[in-house]
């Protein structure tokens, strides 16, 4: 995951120390946030960034927490536009950093 489960429970609005370690809660949010990750990096086409949680740019990281956001409110997709359109939001915050020879 590229961003660290602190920020993700932020962006969530979740209190995740109130409801313990390992609650359902914090699984869910573990899980949307790896979802997220992988789907950035999928867009990328860069299996190999050498990023961690704390070298991730904050572009990078603003379009995860956007992704995440959308998966955890509305897991089966029904009621969010689609980000990675070309003109939308995380596609203009990954723009940058995208490789054009691979996309």
């Amino acid at each position: 995951m590229l961003v660290t489960l602190q920020e993700l429970s932020l962006h969530l609005n979740l209190d995740l120390d109130a409801m313990g370690s390992g609650s359902p809660e914090e699984d869910k949010a573990q899980q949307v946030g790896e979802q997220a990750s992988d789907i950035v990096v999928d867009y990328l086409k860069s299996t190999n960034s050498g990023w961690t949680e704390e070298t991730t740019p904050r572009p990078v990281k603003s379009a995860i927490l956007i992704i995440a956001g959308a998966l955890y409110d509305d897991p089966h997709g029904t009621g969010h536009g689609d980000y990675l359109k070309p003109d939308g939001a995380v596609a203009n915050l990954l723009r940058r950093y995208r490789d054009p020879a691979l996309a």
